[in-house]
């Protein structure tokens, strides 16, 4: 199932970026804990497919599982946000400029739930004359897999973009090798409030380490039928 082979590469990230270290000066210790206990380093497909359906109690054609969803967790979140001189006083950290956003709200009783984002990303990358080749980096809020799965779906369908989005579908393939690297929040959570924050932060950082120019679309879906998302560059 491709939701449950998005939630393991999404583990597979986050793992990964723990063992490296890419977490460490993102997380702050707080009462001795300094790591996140949600990634499995030990989850496979095959563990994912087993796991009992979230919501769908009755029919059993439902697809959303614990595995597959983002779990509910406390946490926070903060960024730096300033103009070039003001971000010249913070030498050390990572930088990335906020080039532009696109905000889209659609009727979620009608588009479905979460699927904003399918709608704001076209517009963006149109307005800057971007494909998705040009896109370095893309950290997809994975609130369900089910829907970064849509949200693909749609960037790569021709009707979609045109009769649906408004755009000249001009876009090309997208790159899923260059989608969460580090991990989403499948496997780093959904902290209510925070996930925003979180995940600007970990995109400038990933970005920062790019060559110099490289470019970020941050998208997030929120409360049913908004999507936000920022287009960074290093």
């Amino acid at each position: 199932m491709q939701q449950d082979q998005l939630a393991l590469a999404s583990h597979q990230g986050a793992v990964r970026g723990w063992q490296d270290g890419f977490f460490d000066s993102l997380v702050v210790e707080t009462f001795g804990v300094t790591r996140d206990n949600i990634p499995r380093p030990d989850t496979s497909l095959e563990k994912l497919a087993k796991l009992k359906l979230a919501y769908d109690k009755t029919s059993g054609k439902g697809t959303l599982t614990a595995g597959n969803s983002s779990p509910l967790t406390d946490g926070a979140a903060g960024l730096w946000v300033g103009s070039a001189a003001g971000m010249a006083r913070l030498p050390d950290l990572p930088k990335a400029r906020l080039v532009d956003f696109e905000v889209a709200a659609v009727d979620f009783m009608k588009e479905g739930l979460l699927m904003a984002p399918a709608f704001a990303v076209p517009r963006l990358l149109a307005r800057h004359g971007l494909t998705f080749a040009d896109i370095d980096l893309w950290e997809i809020h994975e609130a369900f897999t089910a829907q970064v799965a849509f949200h693909i779906k749609a960037w790569e369908s021709e009707d979609f973009l045109r009769n649906r989005a408004g755009v000249e579908p001009s876009f090309g393939r997208f790159p899923r090798e260059r989608m969460n690297p580090n991990g989403g929040s499948t496997a780093l959570g959904h902290p209510f409030g925070a996930t925003g924050a979180r995940i600007l932060s970990q995109a400038v950082k990933e970005l920062a380490g790019l060559r110099p120019g490289a470019r970020a679309i941050v998208s997030i879906c929120a409360d049913g039928g908004l999507g936000t998302v920022a287009l960074l560059q290093a």
